[in-house]
């Protein structure tokens, strides 16, 4: 599993075919959106995930902006 910053964003990826490191991912998936952070994959979009799927193999974290 590699976790990647780019800004305020954090990039994971995980190998689909390796069941510890699908774990960690979805582990980590739950950490960050318990938090507030919005999951999103690329499909041309950002398209926002609720759902931990192994077979995505990437997943965008947005963080929610404070204030209005």
């Amino acid at each position: 599993m590699k976790v990647l910053e780019d800004g305020a964003k954090i990039i994971l990826r995980w190998n689909k075919d390796d069941a510890e490191d699908v774990a960690k991912a979805k582990d980590f998936f739950k950490n960050l959106t318990k938090q507030g952070w919005l999951a999103t994959r690329r499909s041309g979009e950002l398209q926002r995930i609720l759902d931990f799927k192994s077979e995505y193999e990437e997943l965008i974290f947005i963080p929610f902006a404070e204030g209005g």
